[in-house]
């Protein structure tokens, strides 16, 4: 099926939702550490931002660019939070990022948006665009969520990140 412009999921059908869930997961340990959060405009896309950029960022080849695994974690936070959106009730996992860089990422704040391409049944297929802090694109990808059917144990981290 492809994605025509409406919200990822039912649990997640409104910003509200989205907004209250990107709150939860903004005060995670996992999201303090990459300096990322999420922040939701539209129903249809994931934002992943750092905001400001930090010198722990950069990197790329001795420049004031932004380090590259810096970029492949913000890639893999939207691409992975698209799957998991359009597939709330299953436990889900990036397999796949094709990344194609064009040109150095800079600024003091930097950000990717993540879209559904397609959601299977086993397989969700989501892009993302990297923007620099003039809001030029600067890099693109393709990624594949692998879903599994089934819960895993309940817990406590697993439960805030559900928002359970």
């Amino acid at each position: 099926m492809s994605h025509d412009g409406s919200p990822f999921s039912e649990p997640y059908a409104t910003l509200e939702s989205l907004h209250a869930l990107a709150e939860s997961w903004n005060d995670s340990e996992p999201m303090r550490r990459l300096g990322a959060r999420l922040d939701f405009t539209r129903v249809d896309r994931v934002r992943a931002v750092i905001d400001p950029v930090m010198p722990y960022h950069r990197g790329g080849m001795g420049t004031e660019a932004v380090n590259g695994a810096v970029l492949a974690g913000l890639f893999d936070l939207a691409i992975g939070t698209v799957g998991w959106l359009s597939r709330p009730d299953a436990r889900s996992g990036t397999v796949t990022l094709n990344m194609l860089f064009f040109r150095p990422t800079r600024g003091d704040r930097i950000f990717v948006e993540g879209r559904l391409l397609r959601a299977g049944v086993n397989l969700t297929f989501a892009a993302a665009e990297m923007f620099d802090g003039h809001g030029e694109m600067t890099a693109r990808c393709e990624g594949t969520v692998a879903v599994s059917h089934g819960r895993t144990e309940n817990n406590d981290y697993y439960s805030r990140m559900r928002g359970l």
